[in-house]
Order: structure tokens, then C-alpha cells, then sequence
């Protein structure tokens, strides 16, 4: 199996746990005078312990070929690190140039009036580059996560 259909697994597992926590929750209490829930709580809670053993095995996995494999020198481990960090950066600064932006805000002359303490263009130029850095990374991974032979 490939790292990126481990990956999609887990994804897909996620998405059963949540639905099935819902379930549950649904299923945990009954109107008065009825003998039976809609869904077994029992099995339900089962079916969802299961859920998150296969969860885990499959997040050792990921892991584990994270740490081992490299791409261009750097573990993947390394790559998906230093790509959340350009991604965490680049929202700060897109956050910071769109609070910076001036806006019409003012209804009269009496009003206060608010200017940019940042260069906009310079922080948003900024910004694209790191978000640009985060794609180029994101696309390394993604080539390696679909090599990557996972046992």
C-alpha cells in the first residue's frame, strides 16, 4: 500500500469515528416508555473502540514512514514541518496586510481616522512568498506520499 492511500484511510476512519460518535451520542438515551434505542449503544461503542485501534495502527504507519523515508535529503517528518511553518506564517502576514488595509470607516470629518502602520504591498509580497514556499513543499510531499510503499 502506497503512503497516500494510508493517508486517504485514515481520513475515511476519521470520518467514521465522527459519524459514529454522533450515532451514539443519539443513541446513548431514549424517550421514556420505549424498550429499545434505535442503534445498540453496546455495539455501537465497540464498533467505535475498533474504529480507533485501526486509527492508531494506521497513524504508527504514517509516522513511521514519515521518519524514514527522505525526499531530496530531508525527511518527510522535516518537509511537513517546515511547510505548516511557512503555511502558519503566511496566514499571520495575509492576516496583518488585511487588518493594515485601509478602510472606509469614517461617516463624518469628525471621526477618527485610522492609516496603515505596515506597508501593505511589501507584507502581502511577503506573505506570497511563503505561502508560495508552502505549495512547493506540499507538492514534494505529495509526489513522495504517492512512492512511498508502506508495509
Amino acid at each position: 500500500m502506497r503512503l497516500a492511500e494510508l493517508l486517504n484511510e485514515r481520513k475515511s476512519v476519521k470520518t467514521e469515528i465522527k459519524n459514529l460518535k454522533e450515532r451514539l451520542r443519539l443513541a446513548a438515551k431514549m424517550q421514556e416508555g420505549d424498550s429499545i434505542p434505535a442503534e445498540s449503544p453496546d455495539e455501537l461503542k465497540e464498533t467505535l473502540i475498533g474504529l480507533y485501534g485501526r486509527l492508531s495502527e494506521i497513524i504508527i504507519k504514517i509516522n513511521r514512514a514519515n521518519i524514514e523515508n527522505l525526499v531530496e535529503g530531508r525527511t518527510i517528518m522535516e518537509l511537513i514541518a517546515e511547510r505548516d511553518k511557512s503555511l502558519g506564517i503566511a496566514e499571520l502576514l495575509h492576516g496583518l496586510a488585511e487588518s493594515a488595509t485601509p478602510k472606509s470607516e469614517r461617516f463624518s470629518r469628525n471621526e477618527i481616522r485610522y492609516v496603515s502602520a505596515v506597508v501593505v504591498q511589501s507584507v502581502r509580497k511577503e506573505a506570497d512568498s511563503y505561502s508560495k514556499a508552502a505549495r512547493e513543499i506540499d507538492n514534494k510531499i505529495q509526489a513522495a506520499n504517492w512512492s512511498i510503499e508502506v508495509a
